[in-house]
């Protein structure tokens, strides 16, 4: 089982919650059973003494009581208060005093030395607990042993009636605070799933930093983060000038070199000019590759979310207008309110080669589809221009990224093309259009990228 913050506090606090509520179950109970328990010993206790005033002596060895002065509850047979009387001289009992309500019942009392008081729990006529007292005062030569009861079955009833209302209320108690402390462990928490949340946001390029306004204890945490996009965004565009600088500045010299060698009187040999011009092209183009493979290499985080409905009309009409004297016509289909989790100049880079092939070889019509199948995104160009033939179309397919020497006209735009669904790790395929009958290409890049 994974490790849970949640989990652990919640089980946490709910755990020392029931282990609270059940020692205070015990302490209450105990406390007042002790409390009874004080109460009727000290009741007791006056009984005794009452007894003992009714107490006559009578000779030497006997002892006799006035019972018409003596509580009335020792008068009913088990009425749940008793006493019993002993004298005795050493371990002889000389005479024994019975409540009426003991009926033939005799209490079995432990022995006592003489000025001494215990209270003990005997089982009464019907088996029932009785709170027992007894003391033991000196007689002249004899020990005098008391000893009243009072049965505890209305006590334990009411006591254990007790119990089980403060057991609901302690249940219905702990119920409530362990619905509280999930609240708030949730609440508490609450910012790390808004975190998690902007993140997944982040990642797909619809936010560019986290919000700060998050508790204390993440506040750092967040802040950490963000100084790390920034350093990030910070590296990416820096990486991206200098890369385009240097393109401009290597750009530059080579076309300079070009036009030179076009320039009468320059290297006379046709062979030689011609090795020359063909290393320039080929430098060129190398130049142009590996300055775009960088610079896709350098990109570690989307910096937008890519709206393709917004952004291909956009290049659509750009592409007519710089291709007006040929009237074509674009069929595009793309989903209303379509978002990609990919970079925008990526995506425009992508789409800006395969429409400008498009425009270039169709004869007036071009078909464009985007949008979305299952966990990928897929983007169709198609034209009814001359297309390929089958051989030049399992020559671009086997040549992978050569594409530039595969056909001329669709060889630089669609290496580019395919490294860019490189970084992506996307698929690329080339086919014949079904319905236009030209060159078609279909991209399909994972959602998840």
């Amino acid at each position: 089982m994974k490790p849970s913050i949640r989990r652990d506090l919640l089980v946490a606090l709910v755990s020392s919650l029931v282990v609270m509520f059940v020692l205070l179950w015990l302490a209450v109970s105990q406390s007042l059973r002790n409390l009874t328990a004080n109460y009727l010993e000290d009741r007791i206790e006056r009984e005794i003494a009452s007894i003992l005033a009714e107490m006559k002596v009578e000779g030497q060895d006997e002892i006799s009581l006035d019972e018409s002065h003596v509580d009335a509850l020792f008068h009913f047979s088990f009425s749940g208060y008793y006493y019993q009387i002993s004298l005795s001289r050493g371990d002889t009992v000389r005479q024994l005093l019975r409540s009426k309500s003991l009926e033939s019942f005799v209490l079995k009392l432990p022995p006592l030395s003489v000025g001494g008081k215990q209270r003990l729990l005997l089982a009464g006529p019907h088996q029932e607990n009785l709170l027992v007292v007894m003391r033991a005062v000196p007689l002249r030569q004899h020990t005098l042993t008391i000893a009243v009861a009072e049965d505890l079955t209305p006590i334990d009833e009411d006591l254990a009636a007790f119990q089980w209302r403060y057991t609901l209320l302690s249940a219905l108690f702990l119920a409530g605070l362990a619905l509280i402390h999930v609240y708030a462990v949730h609440r508490s928490l609450a910012p790390m799933g808004r975190i998690e949340h902007q993140l997944q946001r982040l990642e797909e390029g619809k936010i560019e930093r986290i919000d700060e306004a998050v508790p204390q204890e993440m506040q750092h945490i967040v802040a950490r983060i963000n100084q790390w996009l920034e350093k990030t965004t910070l590296r990416l565009e820096r990486s991206r000038t200098g890369l385009a600088n240097l393109a401009h500045a290597m750009k530059g010299p080579l076309s300079t070199l070009s036009q030179v060698m076009h320039h009468p009187g320059v290297m006379a040999d046709e062979t030689l000019r011609g090795e020359v011009e063909e290393r320039l092209t080929s430098l060129t183009n190398l130049v142009e590759r590996e300055l775009r493979r960088a610079r896709l290499s350098d990109h570690s985080l989307p910096t937008r979310f890519f709206n393709p409905e917004k952004e291909v009309n956009a290049l659509v009409r750009t592409l007519k207008s710089l291709n007006f004297q040929k009237n074509v016509q674009v069929e595009l289909t793309v989903p209303p309110n379509l978002l990609m989790p990919f970079d925008q100049e990526d995506m425009m880079e992508l789409l800006g080669n395969l429409l400008d092939n498009a425009f270039k070889w169709c004869d007036g019509r071009i078909r464009v589809e985007i949008g979305e199948r299952g966990k990928e995104c897929f983007f169709v160009v198609e034209d009814n221009g001359p297309g390929v033939s089958e051989e030049q179309m399992e020559h671009i397919t086997r040549r992978g990224v050569r594409l530039d020497e595969s056909r001329s006209g669709h060889g630089m735009g669609l290496a580019i093309v395919s490294q860019i669904v490189e970084h992506y790790h996307g698929r690329i395929h080339f086919h014949r259009a079904p319905s236009l009958g030209g060159f078609g290409v279909e991209v399909a890049l994972p959602a998840s990228s």
